[in-house]
């Protein structure tokens, strides 16, 4: 995990989330999740997002990160593409169709 941290201060983001995925806690996904949008990695940010958003009690925190910076396509898209994992839950569905009556209205 402080490995991961410490690759995204070296903005080192490919191997942040190589060494995300070893630690493999939701902690760590989140850091170098939001390090990830910060400096507009946003494929590398939705690699570590696919790995928070199945958990429920995470997936306010995230998008509300997302919506402050205004990156609703890139939410969007995390959300779009985590449906078809085995742990998608109702949440994710809700979240995302909330989303697109906000910012894809027709």
């Amino acid at each position: 995990a402080k490995l991961s941290i410490t690759l995204v201060h070296l903005k080192e983001y490919q191997a942040a989330v190589d060494a995300a995925r070893k630690a493999n806690s939701t902690r760590t996904w989140k850091e170098v999740c939001f390090a990830c949008v910060e400096n507009q990695e946003f494929r590398l940010g939705q690699m570590c997002g696919l790995h928070i958003v199945v958990h429920a009690d995470e997936l306010e925190e995230l998008i509300g990160f997302y919506q402050d910076r205004g990156y609703f396509e890139e939410l969007m898209s995390l959300l779009e593409a985590s449906l078809g994992l085995e742990r998608a839950h109702m949440g994710m569905f809700s979240e995302l169709a909330i989303l697109y009556s906000k910012y894809k209205p027709d």
